[in-house]
C-alpha cells in the first residue's frame, strides 16, 4: 500500500499529459490540411489577380479561371 501511494500521481499526470497529445494530434491532423489547402487556394487567387493586373490575361479569361479556382 505505501508503494501505490506515490505511484498515483505520477500516473494520472502520464494519463492527462497522454490526452492531451493526443488531443493535441487530432487537431494538427485535421486543421493543418485545411489551413494549407486554403493557402495555396489564396496564392492561386493572387497568381491570377497578378497576371491580370500586368495584361498577361483578358477579362474572360480571368472570369474563367477565377471561377475554376473558387469551385475547387
Amino acid at each position: 500500500m505505501d508503494i501505490a501511494f506515490p505511484l498515483f500521481p505520477i500516473i494520472f499526470l502520464l494519463f492527462w499529459f497522454v490526452l492531451l497529445a493526443a488531443a493535441a494530434g487530432l487537431v494538427a491532423y485535421f486543421v493543418v490540411p485545411a489551413v494549407i489547402q486554403k493557402i495555396r487556394h489564396d496564392s492561386g487567387l493572387v497568381i491570377l489577380e497578378q497576371r491580370f493586373a500586368r495584361g498577361e490575361i483578358d477579362s474572360e479569361e480571368f472570369k474563367k479561371r477565377r471561377q475554376e479556382l473558387l469551385t475547387r
